[in-house]
């Protein structure tokens, strides 16, 4: 029992120090992972999704004085079941979500550099009840659809709602109920001296009881129009090839709670110097909670666009279940239909967990259950 005791008392004391280092170091994430069965008519595809936006954090902050204090993020996502080769071992690399530095003022605001969300993206966020799903409204939100049949050069959300590198950001503090936000992006880091792609996003919101209104604006300078630049468009990228197109986007969003009842409404228009992916959406979502279950609804609607010209379109619906096994811990049930028109090539899902299933006008449908885990 003594020699039990001293080795106790010897690891404790090593360990202290390890401990007192990492006192302000917060550690959150989240586990969403489902099983997913996908269809267009002409064939199936069944898979495990980990990377439903799961993910791990590290975060802290140091009082500087004065009211002033540091903070940083290192946030990543997490494949849980390898990817799509099987391979246990490939993983992302540090950093691929928010990640970044900072100084912060309760008074003033924060400003930070890194990699983070861009405030067009953050505008509507919490308006996506189907967020991580194959209800996800990235289907058509921030999506370009793809510019023709055979080069698929857009995954859902890869247009705008982005999550962008070499991100200079300003949050405000809320008064009243309101809050500001701003990012410049300065764009892929190149050796190009001239025509340089860039963007800046800009956004409002006003929460005030069950009442929740926002509206953003996003501007893209200098963007491809080629095929090979068109390619960087992926989450992260900012859709900047260097180029001589200027793409933005603006959107408006209103939320409002009536007892259990939540509902939401929104509208978005793309517009693009190269009538490529200039085009409209709008939708409108529910939710209704009874005790530890939640049903769940949605309906979106892309028109046409510029460069698909007609029938270029098109909608989708999603209907799903939570249920709450805790405050931490939900079961979720989702089913998700698209219908492209003759022309259109919208996607379902969203981010690198885009269904795209090949044929123009193509109608896709599927259900996953899944489990969403929050530490």
């Amino acid at each position: 029992m003594q020699k039990k005791l001293i080795a106790l008392a010897v690891a404790g004391a090593f360990a202290a120090p390890a401990f007192a280092a990492t006192s302000n170091v917060d550690v959150y994430g989240t586990i969403n992972l489902s099983v997913e069965s996908v269809d267009n008519d002409e064939f199936r595809v069944s898979r495990m999704v980990s990377n439903n936006n799961s993910f791990i954090g590290f975060k802290g902050s140091e009082d500087l004085g004065g009211g002033l204090s540091a903070v940083w993020q290192i946030e990543t996502n997490l494949n849980m079941d390898g990817n799509q080769s099987n391979k246990s071992d490939s993983g992302n690399m540090w950093g691929t979500r928010n990640t970044f530095v900072g100084l912060s003022s309760k008074s003033l605001g924060t400003v930070i550099a890194g990699v983070h969300d861009t405030p067009y993206k953050m505008s509507t966020g919490p308006l996506d009840i189907f967020v991580g799903t194959l209800g996800d409204y990235n289907a058509m939100f921030g999506s370009g659809g793809v510019y023709n049949g055979t080069y698929k050069g857009y995954n859902a959300s890869s247009v705008f709602d982005l999550r962008t590198a070499n991100t200079i950001a300003y949050l405000s503090p809320t008064f009243g109920g309101f809050d500001f936000k701003a990012a410049y992006v300065m764009g892929l880091e190149s050796t190009k001296t001239s025509d340089r792609s860039s963007a800046y996003s800009l956004s409002g919101t006003y929460k005030n009881g069950p009442l929740f209104v926002t509206a953003a604006y996003e501007k893209h300078n200098n963007t491809g129009t080629a095929a090979a630049n068109l390619a960087d468009c992926n989450p992260g990228a900012v859709c900047l090839g260097e180029g001589d197109d200027d793409r933005s986007a603006w959107k408006v969003g209103v939320g409002y709670t009536i007892g259990d009842l939540k509902l939401a409404a929104l509208y978005e228009k793309i517009s693009d110097d190269a009538d490529m992916v200039g085009h409209t959406t709008y939708g409108a979502n529910a939710a209704y909670a009874m005790g530890a279950f939640t049903l769940k609804g949605a309906y979106y609607k892309a028109g046409d666009t510029d460069y698909g010209g007609s029938n270029a379109g098109a909608k989708m619906y999603a209907l799903g279940v939570d249920y709450a096994m805790s405050k931490r811990t939900t079961i979720q049930l989702t089913y998700a239909n698209l219908n492209n028109d003759a022309n259109g090539y919208f996607a379902l899902g969203q981010g690198p967990q885009v269904v795209n299933l090949s044929t123009s006008g193509a109608d896709i449908s599927g259900y996953s259950l899944g489990v969403r885990h929050t530490f």
